[in-house]
This record gives C-alpha cells, structure tokens and sequence, in this order.
C-alpha cells in the first residue's frame, strides 16, 4: 500500500506544480505547501511496521484531513478514483484524541504526507467502532507492540469487555 501512496501523492504533486505554473503566468495565488494526514486504515496500511504484525484488511476507502484548497481535494479524488481508491467525504468525523501524533510518511515540494501513529488509529477504532474492529483490536492487545493501548482504551471511555473472549 505505501508504494501505491507513493505514486498517488507523486501525481498529485506533478498536478499542484502545473497549477502553480499557471497560476504564476496568470498573477494568481499560487498554492501553498499543504499537510496531508492520512487517519483509519489507510494509516495503518501506509505503516510497515504495524503491516509487519497485525493481519489488516484492504480498504478501498482513504481516510484523510485535507486542506481546504479545492483544487487539491479535487485533483486528489480524481487520481484516487484512477488507482481504484475513493476519498471518504467523512474523515473529518473521525475521532482523534487530543494526543494523537502524526509521522512523515512522505515529504515533497508541495506536499507533506503524514500518517496518524498506529496506537491512535487502533485506539479511534476501539472507542468509536469496537464491534466493527473487535478482532483487529484483539489482536493488537494480543501482539504486546502497542503498550499503552489498553490503558488509552480505559482513559477514553471505552470498555475491554469487548475484546476479551472470541
């Protein structure tokens, strides 16, 4: 899945620099450098480390705060619907607790991709979807990699009961 990213957020940056061109010949704004940071599953997908230990299902949906220009929303939806992937109008409904950390997952000219940390991602889930994600959940408790996860888990509000058993 990072490699795809790659080129998707590559496309997107050849796009923003001809806009830029354009908008420099024609005396306009041109666009700024903007952050992108990718949340859900497409986060946990992006990060080898956490594809290296959790078994995770595909998704075609991307996840993902977006500036506001609406030429890069735009652009970015076309190359997603391209690559068989759709941008979810809703991601900025999901949840992201207030100490929630974003890595660099890439870094160009026009673009920063970050990804949200796994731990979030995981805990975002258990909080706000734990039927849905019950047995990616158990296995990240399982799996002894996420330390702090059951303990954010209860911090939230959210109950272990839902994860214990089958």
């Amino acid at each position: 899945m990072k490699k795809l990213l790659r080129h998707i957020f590559q496309e997107l940056e050849r796009k923003i620099e001809l806009e830029n061109q354009d908008r420099k010949s024609s005396d306009s704004l041109l666009i700024r450098k903007v952050v992108i940071q990718l949340l859900g599953q497409m986060s946990l997908l992006a990060n080898d480390k956490v594809s290296a230990v959790l078994h995770l299902t595909q998704t075609a949906d991307m996840d993902a705060l977006l500036p506001a220009d609406h030429f890069i929303k735009t652009e970015l939806k076309k190359i997603l619907t391209k690559n068989g992937l759709v941008y979810d109008d809703d991601s900025h409904l999901i949840w992201i607790p207030s100490d929630a950390k974003f890595d660099v997952l890439f870094e160009f000219k026009h673009i920063r991709v970050e990804i949200i940390d796994p731990e979030t991602a995981l805990l975002s889930k258990a909080i706000k979807a734990p039927q849905k994600n019950k047995q990616l959940i158990q296995e990240a408790i399982a799996c002894g990699e996420f330390k702090t996860l059951v303990q954010r888990i209860i911090k939230n509000g959210g109950s272990l009961d839902q994860f214990v058993g089958g």
